[in-house]
């Protein structure tokens, strides 16, 4: 993490997802002036997220009545990727996805924050002005989740004061 201060403890709010994580990379076109995404498992991904997105704010609601939600200032993401291990992978040490077929971690990264938006957990990607992104096999590293995923953790930033 970029700040100390900010921990998973004190986020205001932490979205848990799984599923098969997919970049959000180049369209398509299909002709009619039709884009299509170029990766297929995109859909199911940025519902998976969307879906534990409505989840983490409707347990904020009912703990809290959520306030500040949708996030819309500027907002801080931590972002852990946690992708399949291939079977290639070494068993018996911590290693890093690196393969063309873990996938770009900006082209992760940015599937999973326009699923946040459509989730209500920040009124707008363009909210983002901090960002901390890992992607990692499962149980290995800060946020690891034993199968593949993602774990955000969102905080506000606060106003910053102006001095006079």
């Amino acid at each position: 993490m970029t700040d100390p201060a900010l921990s998973p403890r004190t986020a205001a709010l932490t979205i848990t997802a799984y599923g098969d994580p997919a970049p959000q990379g180049s369209k398509r076109h299909v002709g009619g002036g039709r884009l299509i995404e170029s990766s297929k498992r995109l859909p199911s991904w940025r519902t998976a997220v969307k879906a534990a997105t409505d989840a983490a704010v409707a347990r904020r609601i009912m703990d809290d009545g959520a306030p500040g939600l949708p996030l819309d200032g500027p907002v801080v993401a931590e972002i852990t990727v946690t992708v399949a291990r291939p079977k290639s992978a070494p068993k018996t040490r911590v290693t890093w996805p690196q393969t063309r077929s873990s996938g770009d971690l900006d082209k992760l990264v940015r599937g999973i924050l326009d699923a946040l938006d459509q989730g209500g957990a920040i009124a707008d990607d363009s909210r983002v002005v901090e960002l901390t992104a890992r992607k990692v096999y499962p149980h290995e590293g800060i946020d690891a989740l034993g199968q593949p995923g993602v774990v955000v953790h969102l905080w506000p930033l606060p106003a910053a004061e102006v001095a006079l």
